[in-house]
């Protein structure tokens, strides 16, 4: 309802649409014409609902271009009509057919369509009857009736007085009575305006249609409009009992009002102004009901005056973008666009009138968009038709709405009240002073709404640009020149600041329209050049390229300065608050004495604020700030800084002992303090503020421990980054003291605690581990030098899995980054040279880690670090010592991470695809990879990725794309299966995939398997290879026994190899010792368990055992005899089930006389294996003896 409404207020001249899009023409309109002539082939059959589906994703792709279909609605509508008229024509085609033209009717738009129905005298009675056999409450056959109610408001227009129709005389016996015989036409169609108009679905927006044009005809409106609008207000006596509102009333009243003419309305309007009022509808809480009462009301204002151009208003004339650009005024500008009566400002106003302003402007601050946005409309359309006086205190009563104390939604209904005013002319030059400037504080006003959702003021600024705009097209040069100004710094500040993107835009677009209108902006169109449309939408971009550039005209520099510092710099948003305080410092190299005097001690006074987003933006400016000085110089020769003053700098000196010492660093505040303080801190090293030898450092040191050890992963990485700043700058000289210690001596004793902390098993050891260990990977190199034996030997402990620290993978990630940041600071030669097998021992250890808990393989993260570690150091190896790196330690690099290439986490097997494919491309050429060359092959250069790019890039590829996409096991498994063909990698491949092969996931499952079964068939004639694979996945089994990560999908494993045929020629091999080591390593396994997932999944493996024969067959089938006797009900019956499917597949090779297997797989079938045990025995007995198999004997326990 509430969409088609919308389509009801806009102008009637629709055809004004863009071009801007791909579509040229209505392609399918062949397909579209023959899908309407088969319609009567299939209406009642179920192809229907496929061709109806067709139509609309055919006609949807021209949402946004309906103008493509005007050539030929009438043709389309002609095939339509005639299989509606065709008298053989059944109910159900015909509404088979209003279904086809509804989907029409809603890409086009019922105002343009209509007017292509056909409309001829002969047509009335028809669509009457046919809308009068419709259900009413029928929810299938709606689109019927709106097609039909919109055809009957084209019909209604025609130029014949109605009463010919009817074949009575009007005044004739029984014509105005109840017999039905004897019934007009108009009153029928009355009838059916009012039956529609209580509907609740969307035909009621049809009969108000059909009303606005019924109602206005010369021959019905002195007989029914009155009676319509009597019924209107008696229906609706109480607007507060919501089950008796009927919205297409409203809505048809709304209409009525605003196609009817002024004289025919006149009479009524003083009693539906007095019903909507008494109503109280401003204060309902049903937005409907709210938008169609002021609709209704500003209809009835504009009713209470008559239309006409005032000739008060301001008029620029002709516009000229030729002449805006060429500097010269265009023609007409001084002169009024249109000559008019002279107006009768002494004309009463009657008091209806007043009172319908005062219930506009105070739907302006309704909380819904639409109901404000119609208020808006209703503003302007009103205040064009009023005296000068009295349209003047409209506009002062619109600009009293930009209160501070008043809520957003006021702000937005003023703007849009603005606009509208602004548009017409309406506003006075003398009051366009007063309009500019609230329309520069719309744009500033972004609060946090209280939900803690986005800033309520997104709609004021949008709105406050929507004004910006009108005024622009409304006003010429001159009188907009005073202002010009403040509407270009307050526009480019939102275009280049604005937290979102559409305030952004139309900033840019209405800032774009000032400049072509009057060209009054300064440096406009270069300013426009660079905040274009699109280069303001990337919100970074805006802030740290856009806004620097535009900074470089003086006339723009301190206002944007100012509106971050004011502003931005403090807004609620924390993200906003970090991109102010970076666009600040691109900012400050613009006008380093205006931040240096004036911006500084503002934003030093904010530190004492008690609101945190104040206190917050504000240290994170300092710092930015005083970096950005320091690193511009001045006319003199000079630093910018050199231009702070002393007490500045000691406010700045002593920050962080003045938040401490009013607590501010503590609670949920207290973590963006520690934040913006560590960001600050790392800012005022870079800028070598002269705080050397001063307490304060230690006070920095201080807190960035208590930073490195918060639980909080930003507030570490904040302090992470700030440590080593400081000690570059305040601990490098050893002539600095600080207390009674040398900065050397400081040096050691922090990097004693340090270390020291690497170790602890404390409650919060953890977090102290996680922080402590990236800290010192990020210290100087001369810092590690003098203590670098202890720093990695204490990170490669950090590393090791030990009793009490086993789930704390996070730290052992966490001292992996820190060793290999260790080694890129330090560099091997004369480095880290004498610790390099121990570091890579370290590493390859932590290729192990399979560390799980409720968040799953938390080991993961140590294995990805440790790759990435792996990579560093040995493209440093290669560069400096490549000797360093020995055959032995490569293979086991490379095996590693071809493991990790083909396990069961899509992240860490990308990880390590591009890990693997780095070293095998290295330049210079990393030595000693095993087979290289054949690496090279399997992974050419031109299908990988040597650079790792963002995974929604991989997503993104083509599937066509040669380039290998890591994130898919479709793409990896393929090549990795590949390798093997050489035993070096054997061996870790396979336990990889055994994994991977082993899961519950469909789709790694599946390309694993089918990339290994595809291999492995290549293999039949090298049974040699085939062979020594089968060995190897023995040994895997064996080597982890009794590991539940590789023994639990090893079974799935084996379950899913042995029955895929891809190692025939071995099972088939007598001399094979393979099926028999998997039973043997298989009965180990289950040895002492009593894990009840474990023995469902060998009961699979023992069923694939049966295909092999002989021995294995009958050892095989001893271990599922046991399991028929289970004490779980559920083994059994699995046990069961499953024997006898395998029987079916695999009883020829049981070496069993046919009668005996059919016998046992009768028993097994028929069988209850749910009974009791003791019943079962007997009968699991006579399975034994028919194959003829040992009896399972129970144990005797031990007296």
């Amino acid at each position: 309802m509430v969409g088609l409404d919308t389509d009801m207020n806009r102008d009637d001249d629709c055809d004004n649409i863009g071009l801007g899009c791909a579509l040229e023409h209505f392609s399918e309109v062949e397909d579209v014409l023959n899908m309407i002539d088969n319609v009567k082939n299939i209406y009642n059959t179920p192809v229907f609902e496929v061709e109806y589906d067709r139509l609309y994703t055919i006609l949807k792709q021209y949402y946004e271009q309906p103008h493509l279909l005007d050539p030929h609605l009438d043709k389309i509508l002609g095939k339509f009509f005639s299989i509606i008229k065709h008298e053989d024509s059944s109910f159900e085609l015909k509404h088979a057919v209003f279904n086809y033209m509804y989907q029409i009717i809603r890409v086009r738009g019922y105002k343009v369509v209509v007017r292509h129905l056909p409309h001829e005298v002969s047509d009335l009675l028809m669509v009457i009857t046919l809308i009068e056999q419709q259900n009413p409450d029928d929810k299938e056959t709606w689109r019927s009736r709106f097609v039909l109610l919109l055809w009957l408001s084209i019909v209604v227009i025609i130029p014949f007085h109605m009463s010919r129709l009817d074949g009575f005389a009007p005044e004739a016996p029984g014509a105005s009575s109840g017999n039905p015989a004897k019934v007009t036409v108009m009153s029928r169609i009355f009838d059916i305006c009012k039956a529609y108009a209580l509907s609740k679905d969307t035909c009621a927006e049809a009969s108000a249609y059909l009303a606005s044009k019924f109602l206005t005809r010369s021959d019905v409106k002195e007989l029914y409009m009155g009676a319509f609008f009597d019924w209107a207000c008696e229906l609706h006596s109480n607007l507060q009992e919501e089950e008796t509102i009927y919205y297409g009333v409203l809505a048809a009243v709304a209409a009525v009002l605003k196609h009817g003419k002024r004289d025919d309305l006149l009479p009524f309007a003083p009693k539906l102004l007095d019903w909507v009022t008494k109503q109280n509808y401003q204060q309902h809480k049903a937005m409907l009901v709210r938008k169609y009462g002021v609709k209704i009301v500003q209809r009835i204002g504009l009713t209470f005056l008559r239309p006409r151009v005032a000739t008060w208003r301001y008029t620029r004339g002709s516009r000229s973008l030729a002449a805006t650009l060429g500097g010269t005024a265009a023609a007409g500008d001084t002169e009024p666009a249109v000559t008019c009566l002279p107006d009768d400002d002494d004309q009463d106003i009657p008091q209806e009138v007043e009172d319908v302003v005062e219930l506009l402007l105070c739907s302006l601050r309704d909380d819904d968009t639409v109901v404000r946005w119609s208020a808006a409309k209703g503003v302007g359309r009103i205040g064009a038709r009023l005296p000068a006086l009295a349209a003047a205190d409209v506009c002062e009563s619109v600009l009293t709405l930009f209160a501070e104390h008043e809520r957003d939604t006021a702000w937005h209904g003023g703007c849009m009240a603005l606009a509208e005013l602004a548009r017409r002319g309406l506003l006075s030059p003398r009051q366009l002073c007063a309009a500019v400037r609230s329309v520069a504080a719309a744009l500033e006003r972004d609060e946090a709404r209280a939900g803690g959702g986005a800033g309520g003021g997104r709609a004021a600024r949008d709105s406050a640009c929507h004004a910006a705009w009108a005024i622009a097209r409304a006003y010429d040069a001159t009188a907009l020149a005073p202002h010009a100004q403040l509407l270009a710094t307050s526009l480019i500040a939102t275009a280049c600041f604005d937290r979102e993107i559409n305030c952004r835009r139309a900033a840019s677009a209405a800032y774009q329209e000032n400049v072509g209108r009057h060209g009054m902006f300064p440096h406009g169109i270069d300013v426009l050049t660079t905040a274009d449309f699109q280069s303001v939408g990337p919100r970074n971009n805006a802030y740290l390229v856009i806004a620097p550039q535009i900074a470089d005209y003086p006339e723009y520099t301190q206002p944007l300065v100012d509106h971050l510092v004011d502003l931005k710099v403090q807004h609620w948003d924390c993200a906003i608050r970090e991109l102010a305080a970076k666009a600040l410092n691109k900012l400050t190299e613009k006008i380093p004495e205006y931040v240096a005097t004036t911006v500084l001690p503002k934003l030093i006074k904010n530190t004492e604020s008690i609101d945190l987003n104040v206190r917050h933006g504000a240290i994170l400016a300092i710092g930015e700030v005083i970096y950005a000085l320091s690193q511009t110089k001045l006319s003199n020769g000079k630093t910018a800084d050199s231009l702070i003053s002393e007490e500045v700098s000691v406010s700045v000196r002593g920050l962080v002992a003045r938040l401490r010492a009013r607590q501010q660093l503590r609670g949920l505040g207290g973590e963006l303090m520690r934040q913006a303080c560590c960001h600050a801190i790392a800012r005022l090293a870079e800028a070598a503020a002269p705080y050397h030898q001063h307490p304060t450092v230690d006070e920095w040191l201080n807190l960035i421990e208590e930073c490195l050890a918060h639980e909080v992963q930003v507030i570490r990485e904040k302090a992470i980054v700030a440590l080593p700043l400081v000690f570059e700058e305040y601990l490098r000289n050893d002539s600095f003291m600080y207390g009674e210690l040398t900065a050397r001596e400081k040096r050691t004793q922090l990097m004693e605690k340090y270390c020291e902390q690497l170790s602890s098993t404390s409650v919060n050891g953890l977090v102290l581990r996680m922080g402590y260990a990236r800290a010192v990977g990020s210290l100087p190199k001369f810092v590690l030098t003098e203590h670098l034996q202890t720093v990695i030997h204490s990170l490669i402990e950090c590393t090791k899995v030990k009793e009490g620290t086993q789930k704390w993978a996070e730290s052992r990630r966490d001292a992996v980054i820190g060793l290999t940041e260790v080694c890129q600071t330090m560099g091997v030669v004369n480095g880290v040279d004498k610790y390099v097998g121990e570091i890579l021992q370290a590493l390859l250890e932590c290729l192990s880690e399979y560390t799980i808990d409720m968040r799953g393989d938390i080991g993961a993260w140590v294995r990805e670090a440790s790759m990435t570690g792996l990579l560093s150091i040995c493209r440093q190896c290669t560069v400096e010592a490549p000797q360093l790196i020995s055959a032995e330690i490569m293979a086991d690099i490379m095996c590693g991470i071809a493991q990790q290439a083909v396990e069961k986490i899509d992240r860490t097997r990308a990880h390590a695809g591009r890990i693997f494919t780095s070293l095998i491309y290295n330049e210079p050429q990393i030595m000693n990879i095993p087979h290289h060359d054949a690496l090279k092959r399997i992974f050419p250069a031109e299908e990988v990725e040597l650079r790792p790019s963002r995974e929604e890039d991989e997503c993104e590829a083509s599937e066509s794309s040669h380039v290998v996409l890591w994130l898919f096991p479709g793409h990896t498994m393929p090549r990795f299966v590949q390798l093997l063909e050489h035993e070096a990698y054997r061996y870790h491949v396979l336990k990889g995939l055994v994994v991977s092969a082993g899961e519950l996931t469909e789709s790694l499952v599946k390309h694993t398997t089918q990339s290994l079964y595809s291999y492995l068939n290549t293999l039949h004639e090298d049974k040699e290879t085939l062979k020594s694979i089968c060995d190897t996945i023995i040994k895997i089994f064996a080597d982890n026994l009794h590991v539940k990560r590789i023994t639990g999908p090893m079974f799935n494993f084996l379950d899913r190899l042995l029955s895929s045929g891809s190692i025939t020629p071995i099972l088939e091999d007598k001399e094979s010792t393979f099926a028999m080591d998997v039973l043997k390593y298989l009965q180990l396994e289950l040895r002492g368990g009593k894990n009840i997932y474990k023995l469902l999944d060998s009961i699979n493996v023992l069923c694939q055992l049966i295909q092999v024969g002989a021995a294995v067959c009958a050892r095989a089938l001893g271990q599922l005899v046991i399991y028929l006797c289970y004490a779980d009900r559920y083994v059994r019956r699995c046990a069961a089930a499953r024997l006898y499917e395998a029987l079916t597949l695999y009883g020829d090779v049981c070496a069993l006389p046919q009668e005996d297997l059919d016998q046992v797989m009768s028993v097994l079938a028929d069988t209850d294996w749910e009974r009791d045990v003791s019943e079962l025995r007997p009968i699991r007995n006579e399975i034994c003896d028919l194959m003829n198999i040992k009896r399972p004997v129970m144990k005797q326990k031990a007296p």
